[in-house]
């Protein structure tokens, strides 16, 4: 793809990324993490953007961290959905974005519901959205990739369906997706659709730097503290930028 075919493409999903987004993120950092330079720049030409969390765990549960949370320095499941849930909140207002949270387990404590309950209520959250984006590559966490199956299967009901390409996952498994990659939901919605790269400026790529800032429970496990954020947002700019998928 030339620089002016992606310049158009860059321009093309921006150009939806308009009246009411919603950025559907599996844990309290997936979307902001994935998307925080589309989503800064969608705010910036007057969209409103809500980041839905799905598995936000609850803040008043006592069961005993996973042992990701653990490491993270929390004792409970209550005390880690507590304070990550702050450090969404931070995140989400460098963006300009609003963060909504669903009282969903992760994977590792109690889900509090089933496939029906997790498809109703996100469905719920997102009716009336112009444009709705869940994740799309690689997939490789369990409850990313049980997410984005169960809504693609069952349907979302929005004009405009994107999904993208997870961060730090493309960064530290070396998977960043290029036009013809296809997603692993592919076999559940036929055809992708091509991978398309979010150009953007300078301040845009500081305002994601200092909203993936916010997240400093997870910097350090993730492998993202000090030169590490800096070699991720490199490496996504040199690429491109941030990747996302329109569905026909």
């Amino acid at each position: 793809m030339s620089v002016e075919e992606s310049e158009r493409s860059s321009a093309s999903s921006i150009a939806n990324l308009s009246g009411r987004v919603v950025a559907v993120s599996p844990h309290l950092d997936d979307a902001v993490m994935s998307l925080g330079s589309a989503l800064a720049q969608a705010v910036q030409a007057g969209a409103r953007v809500e980041i839905l969390t799905v598995f936000s765990d609850i803040p008043s549960s006592t069961a005993a961290a996973s042992s990701w949370d653990s490491e993270c320095g929390f004792a409970t499941e209550g005390e880690a959905a507590t304070a990550r849930r702050e450090e969404d909140r931070r995140a989400c207002a460098v963006l300009g974005a609003e963060p909504r949270w669903l009282n969903f387990g992760a994977e590792c404590y109690e889900r509090r519901g089933n496939d029906d309950d997790i498809y109703d209520a996100v469905t719920s959250a997102i009716r009336g959205a112009d444009a709705v984006l869940v994740p799309g590559f690689p997939l490789a966490h369990a409850d990313h990739e049980c997410l984005s199956k169960l809504l693609l299967e069952k349907g979302i009901d929005s004009p405009r369906i994107g999904l993208y390409a997870e961060q730090p996952y493309t960064f530290t498994q070396g998977k960043a997706p290029s036009a013809s990659t296809p997603s692993p939901l592919e076999p559940v919605i036929g055809a992708t659709g091509t991978w398309t790269r979010m150009r953007t400026d300078r301040a845009i790529w500081r305002t994601k730097y200092r909203a993936v800032r916010s997240y400093r429970s997870q910097l350090r496990h993730l492998g993202l503290a000090h030169i590490g954020l800096h070699r991720m947002l490199w490496r996504e700019a040199a690429q491109g930028g941030e990747a996302i998928a329109w569905l026909p």
